[in-house]
């Protein structure tokens, strides 16, 4: 029985017409229109614009993929986005996500929080941010009772402190205790504007996997290993550490990218719409060659890598060179904690590696095909790492700000 067709607009079409009958905001259906776009735009440019359960997943795939990685959140937020979608395509047109309600912690403060999300409520508040910044301040009044303080106005620079170090969210903690703080204040809950005294969380910047020359070697010659697909495997590693070359480009390469008198590899990249030269090295092109003369099968395809898998015969895709590189990185044994470890680590490690040769921005832009020398500075932060050896200590607090935190400062 041939398999059922659905093409992405149609599902796109279907998955908003649900939100709207389930009567969703304006600004939370724009949410998912924005999702919807970048997946009609992947499945057209990998899949012809049709749509599946495994398509979804593909494009998952292709955000944890990014070079400069998307938050958890944003990575959730596109998940319930796609199930949405795969709910259509299953017939189950009445599906929603799952949001428990839970209720906010107690305290003495009880009446404090109520009064404060009537507050809210009376400001134009939607029901979902009110409830997330009261479960943020329910925990922290929770917190200031537990502590033994009774009166708002007996909170101490200290106490927010330990509560924000107890925060799991400590951008949430800010904004959310620090709103409460001021409402406090205007109001006459409290005599100070504690919110001055609330912390500022510093965001994540993540620091790009790198595997050291030593490992990208080993990842090199575990790429063989494959009796089916060992040459294949290890011409697409040899692409990814030695040019860095993006997933799609790997994927997209055609016989004609190839200048062989030039010895030059010559594209335009899939994300930037941007020309490439890179050269063909020797342990390239001999990779290559072995590749297309001993293992490729017979195809009209004037694409170098096919697929061995459900598509046999036919171009890979994108998130393909991911579970390749990915499974070979596995096969090797190397410590991938904290690591990614698709086509993108070893791109990073490449980059990584040139600024460490003393290559300047501008060159290891050229060399990646970057549009901007802003991205270079991503890779640049494994060197930022290595200068918090050199930091210095961060001197005792004093005078006012002394008194402030409540610490006693000899005279």
């Amino acid at each position: 029985m041939q398999e059922q067709k659905f093409y992405v607009q149609d599902v796109l079409r279907d998955s908003l017409s649900m939100l709207e009958r389930q009567g969703y905001a304006i600004g939370e259906t724009r949410k998912y229109q924005t999702i919807f776009r970048g997946l009609a735009k992947f499945s057209q440019s990998y899949y012809g614009g049709e749509y599946s359960i495994d398509i979804g997943e593909a494009f998952i795939q292709s955000l944890r993929d990014r070079e400069i990685p998307l938050s958890d959140a944003y990575i959730q937020s596109n998940t319930v986005t796609i199930q949405r979608a795969n709910r259509v395509i299953e017939g189950d047109t009445d599906w929603r996500p799952s949001k428990p309600s839970l209720e906010y912690e107690d305290s003495i403060y009880s009446d404090t929080v109520k009064e404060y999300a009537e507050y809210l409520r009376n400001s134009g508040k939607t029901k979902s941010d009110i409830r997330s910044r009261m479960h943020v301040v329910a925990r922290f009044l929770r917190f200031t009772d537990d502590s033994g303080v009774i009166r708002l106005d007996d909170i101490t620079a200290p106490l927010i402190y330990a509560a924000f170090r107890a925060s799991g969210d400590k951008n949430g903690f800010r904004k959310c205790v620090g709103a409460f703080f001021r409402y406090a204040h205007r109001h006459g809950l409290t005599g100070n504007n504690f919110s001055e005294l609330v912390p500022s969380g510093s965001r994540h910047t993540p620091v790009p996997t790198v595997y050291t020359p030593d490992e990208i070697e080993k990842i090199i010659i575990a790429a063989a290993a494959s009796k089916k697909t060992g040459k294949r495997n290890k011409a697409i590693v040899l692409i990814a550490a030695r040019l860095g070359l993006r997933s799609c480009d790997i994927a997209n390469l055609r016989f004609d990218s190839l200048n062989r008198e030039k010895g030059m590899i010559e594209i335009t990249q899939v994300k930037t719409k941007e020309p490439l030269t890179l050269p063909l090295l020797p342990e390239i092109l001999a990779a290559l060659d072995d590749y297309i003369e001993n293992e490729r099968a017979e195809s009209g395809s004037d694409m170098i890598f096919l697929s061995n898998g459900v598509l046999h015969g036919g171009p890979i895709q994108p998130h393909t060179v991911y579970c390749i590189v990915s499974r070979i990185i596995d096969s090797t044994g190397i410590d991938t904690a904290g690591r990614k470890r698709g086509a993108h680590a070893l791109r990073s490690s490449l980059a990584t590696a040139l600024l460490g040769e003393g290559y300047n921005h501008h060159e290891v832009k050229e060399a990646l095909g970057q549009k901007s020398p802003e991205a270079v500075k991503f890779y640049a932060k494994t060197e930022v790492e290595r200068l918090r050896d050199y930091a210095l200590p961060v001197p005792a607090p004093s005078g006012i700000f002394a008194k402030t935190l409540g610490i006693e400062v000899g005279v």
